[in-house]
C-alpha cells in the first residue's frame, strides 16, 4: 500500500511542477481526449492495474490538480460489476489515504469506452 501512496504523491508533485494544463469543463471532461493528451505528453501512468493521468487546472479561481483514473469494465466476467465496484473503492481509498482530503470526487461509467472514470479534484492553491 505504501508503494501506491508514494507513487500517487510523486505523480501529484510532478504535475504541480511541470504537468499539462487542462482548461476545459471540470464537470464533463472528454476522458478519451484527456488520456490521449496525457499519453502524447508521456504523462499517462499505470497504477493498481488502471490508467492514471493528472492535470493542472483551476477551480473557482484556485489552482488544483485533476486526477483521473480509468478503470476497465470486464463484461466477460460474471462478477464483473462487483469487481469494478471493488476496484473503484480501492482507487478512492488510496486517494483518501494519500491526500487526506479531496475537494471533489466523481465516478462515471462510460459504456461506449468500457471504462469507469474516477475523477478527483485536489486544490493546491489558496482560495481567493
Amino acid at each position: 500500500m505504501s508503494h501506491i501512496k508514494q507513487r500517487l504523491k510523486d505523480i501529484f508533485e510532478n504535475t504541480i511542477e511541470s504537468g499539462i494544463k487542462y482548461e476545459g469543463p471540470i464537470e464533463n471532461p472528454d476522458y478519451y481526449g484527456l488520456f490521449c493528451k496525457a499519453a502524447a505528453n508521456d504523462q499517462l501512468f499505470k497504477l493498481m492495474g488502471n490508467n492514471l493521468c493528472m492535470f493542472n487546472c483551476e477551480v473557482n479561481n484556485t489552482e488544483a490538480i485533476m486526477i483521473i483514473f480509468s478503470i476497465p469494465i470486464n463484461t466477460s466476467e460474471e462478477s464483473g460489476a462487483k469487481n469494478v465496484a471493488e476496484r473503484v473503492m480501492e482507487v478512492v481509498e488510496n486517494m483518501e489515504i494519500c491526500f487526506v482530503t479531496l475537494d471533489e470526487l466523481n465516478s462515471e461509467v462510460v459504456q461506449e469506452d468500457k471504462f469507469v472514470y474516477v475523477t478527483a479534484i485536489k486544490k493546491v492553491g489558496k482560495d481567493e
